[in-house]
């Protein structure tokens, strides 16, 4: 009989209930050790990524802030350079070396906005500038003898003088007139020769303003207008632009400085006691200009010029005995207003003269309404002058006979023609200029001075104080290639008379002072197979004689603005550049086109009317009736 399924043993149900229940858990537990065992792999590569992942972040953490550390370090360095780039130098430069003084008798200088390299000198109270210092910024017409201890400078009226290293009673004389002094005007070490700025101001135009630590002078050699800056913080001014300079000067605010130049940040300044260096920009407001006015000198100097009305046409006339000439041989109808006879040669060192001024010559040339300038040369004999031009005392007993003589021959001028002046005379010769120039104005004579046309050779001529002084300056337009020079050419082209007028009056001389001279002569230039050069010097009609017989052919030449011709003979080249009616009008036009106070020729004797008829023309005269 089957058992109610209700009811049954309770054994059975208990052991069916738990083997039921028994299989329910062992079904869950292999479902679950299923479970477990499809998630195994998973976890374990969780579990093994994430030791992984801790391991790699354990020594990754180090190298991550050691990093970090180093980024902040470079950073820190950087910032700090950065920092110290842009962060103001607070070191101040040593002034003495900035000044460029490094002993207590130095005197630094700032001249014209300008720190010069020149030192002035502190000398018992007193401020002293060297005689080249002197020359380069106020004056060169102080003329200095070591040797004779004095100091001179020379007016139109007066030469004033003043004696070396005075040691008390210090003075100067202004002709003979005696005028007190503070201090010594003129000193003299270690070879050089100082000024003092006391005596100075007599005779030079400036402003100066003195300062100390270290000693310093602010000075201004011309009227200046500055543009005038105030500061509008408190700053700095350096030595060059930019914060790392050294600092030269504090400025307060309202100081007041002067804008030289502006850059981008910067500005060159210099400041009212005479640092010139840099500030900002921002640190100043402009304020307008600031004018600058010199002191005039008590002692001005000015000269006035004997000068002729109109062109000048002076004629040289070699003679060499009083009864060479009378006048009659001078042409009448040339044109010529001035004549220059060769009337006084020195004769040896010590300045004597062989004077041959013929009394009637005079009267006959003055009679023609002619002036005469009488030449004084050294040409003719061995002789020097220097001797005579490095001495005061000589140079004015020179001069005083120049004037006697001149004046006792009853002539107009004094014409020099002192060709052998060497270069070391060169400055004692200026001031024999300035000197013999006082003297001629104060007895109305004419002063006028031949020169070579300029070389560097010739430079001690001293060109600009002839045009400063003399009342007229003759350039030798000729002599381009002389008879003994080996080179055969012409006696002066065209461009070398051009040459000779503008570097003339590019040296100093005015154009309404200079004369050109041109010549009257050429030279035939005679070549050997050889090589050999020579030359015979002609006049201009003896030249053209000598070509029409010879058969020599004349054509123009454009370059030196001459006719020239060549022909050989008997194995010999000659070769002519010919001056003549043509050639010289050239000359003339040039001297036109510079406008030249006129012309001067040499020689009379080798003239020809061919030549006074372009002169006449230069001298916008008519034809003479004899043309």
């Amino acid at each position: 009989m089957r058992p109610d399924p209700g009811r049954g043993n309770g054994r059975n149900n208990v052991r069916r209930n738990n083997s039921a229940s028994t299989r329910k858990v062992s079904r869950s537990n292999n479902i679950k050790r299923k479970r477990r065992v499809r998630r195994r792999p998973n976890e374990v590569a969780k579990r093994r990524r994430r030791r992984k992942f801790n391991q790699a972040l354990g020594k990754f953490i180090p190298v991550f802030l050691a990093v970090v550390l180093m980024v902040l370090l470079v950073g820190i360095f950087y910032g700090s350079k950065l920092v110290e780039r842009y962060k103001y130098s607070g070191k101040y430069a040593d002034l003495n070396e900035y000044f460029g003084v490094f002993y207590d008798y130095q005197v630094a200088l700032i001249i014209d906005n300008v720190k010069a390299e020149e030192k002035g000198v502190y000398y018992k109270g007193n401020y002293y500038l060297s005689q080249d210092d002197v020359k380069k910024y106020f004056t060169n017409h102080f003329y200095v003898n070591v040797d004779e201890q004095n100091a001179l400078y020379t007016t139109q009226n007066e030469v004033i003088k003043t004696s070396l290293n005075q040691s008390k009673d210090f003075c100067y004389y202004f002709g003979d007139e005696k005028r007190e002094l503070s201090c010594a005007p003129v000193i003299t070490n270690d070879g050089k020769v100082y000024f003092s700025l006391d005596y100075l101001k007599l005779f030079a135009d400036f402003s100066v303003t003195k300062f100390d630590n270290p000693k310093r002078m602010v000075i201004y050699t011309k009227d200046t207008v500055l543009d005038k800056a105030t500061v509008n913080k408190e700053t700095k001014v350096r030595y060059r632009g930019g914060v790392k300079s050294d600092i030269l000067k504090d400025m307060n605010e309202s100081d007041t400085v002067f804008v030289l130049e502006e850059m981008e940040d910067w500005a060159k300044v210099q400041t009212t006691d005479g640092f010139i260096g840099y500030i900002e920009i921002k640190r100043y407001d402009m304020s307008g200009k600031e004018s600058i006015s010199i002191e005039k000198c008590e002692v001005p100097l000015e000269f006035a010029s004997i000068k002729y009305d109109g062109k000048i046409n002076m004629a040289f006339h070699q003679l060499f005995d009083v009864n060479a000439s009378d006048f009659s041989d001078v042409p009448k109808d040339a044109g010529i207003n001035v004549v220059a006879p060769t009337v006084f040669r020195v004769t040896d060192d010590e300045g004597t003269i062989k004077n041959t001024v013929n009394a009637n010559y005079v009267a006959n040339a003055h009679d023609a309404g002619v002036k005469v300038w009488g030449v004084w040369t050294d040409v003719d004999d061995e002789v020097s002058l220097s001797g005579i031009l490095s001495s005061y005392n000589k140079r004015q007993e020179f001069i005083n006979n120049m004037i006697t003589m001149t004046q006792e021959g009853n002539l107009d001028g004094i014409n020099l023609d002192f060709e052998k002046i060497p270069s070391e005379s060169g400055s004692d010769w200026a001031e024999f200029l300035r000197e013999l120039s006082v003297a001629t104005h104060k007895a109305g004579i004419v002063l006028s001075v031949d020169n070579y046309a300029p070389t560097a050779s010739t430079a001690h001529y001293s060109r600009a104080v002839q045009g400063q002084v003399c009342d007229y300056v003759i350039v030798m337009g000729y002599d381009e290639h002389w008879a003994s020079g080996g080179v055969a050419g012409s006696v002066a082209s065209i461009g070398f008379v051009e040459d000779g007028i503008v570097n003339t009056i590019d040296s100093g001389v005015p154009a309404e002072k200079l004369i050109n001279a041109v010549p009257f002569y050429t030279r035939v230039w005679k070549t050997k197979e050889d090589g050999s050069v020579t030359a015979d010097t002609m006049s201009v009609g003896k030249t053209a004689e000598w070509c029409t017989e010879c058969g020599v052919e004349l054509n123009w030449d454009d370059t030196t603005c001459q006719n020239y011709g060549s022909k050989e003979m008997n194995s010999i080249l000659y070769q002519v550049w010919m001056e003549d009616g043509k050639s010289l009008e050239a000359k003339l036009s040039v001297m036109d086109a510079h406008n030249c106070a006129g012309v001067a020729e040499w020689k009379l004797g080798f003239d020809t009317p061919e030549l006074w008829a372009a002169i006449r023309a230069y001298l916008g005269l008519a034809p003479a009736e004899t043309e």
